[in-house]
């Protein structure tokens, strides 16, 4: 299979490492030509279509998670730390700290999602993951064929 061409993220140092870790944050950001609550929706109440099905009551901070695609399957516990419908959810994934935030001008939505505190040594097998589900969400959102895990890791160079 070919390596999928797809928009990249970024490596960003992050400032606030704890003394001896070489911490970076995995920046993305995509676009689409949607209102705001329409890709929210997408991030949240559909979140099952592209990433995972959650269970649970959100109201009480707390959720768990079930991947649901052909890479991942995993169940992990979801912390909500805070919830702006439609602009700002910051989670602790299992210790994984995501961060999504949305924001549109005209009929245009971004979506920016930060990964923090990456260990460096990770980011060449977590940047391509993040790559590959985004493009799922780009998929549910646009109706666009869905991507399949087969050549992300190819993308583990561009993450090192």
């Amino acid at each position: 299979m070919s390596t999928p061409t797809t928009v990249l993220g970024e490596i960003r140092p992050e400032h606030d490492c704890p003394d001896g870790f070489s911490l970076v944050t995995l920046h993305y950001v995509r676009s689409f030509a949607l209102p705001v609550g329409e890709v929210w929706a997408a991030l949240t109440d559909r979140l099952e279509r592209w990433y995972g099905r959650w269970t649970g009551d959100p109201a009480s901070g707390r959720v768990r998670l079930t991947m649901t695609d052909e890479h991942d399957t995993a169940t992990t516990d979801v912390r909500i730390l805070r919830c702006d419908p439609p602009h700002v959810l910051v989670v602790d994934q299992d210790g994984w700290q995501l961060e999504l935030t949305t924001k549109q001008v005209g009929a245009v939505t971004t979506v920016e999602l930060s990964h923090r505190h990456v260990p460096r040594s990770e980011t060449s097998e977590i940047g391509p993951g993040w790559q590959y589900y985004l493009d799922r969400l780009d998929a549910v959102l646009t109706g666009r064929a869905m991507p399949h895990w087969d050549g992300y890791l190819d993308l583990a160079d561009e993450y090192r």
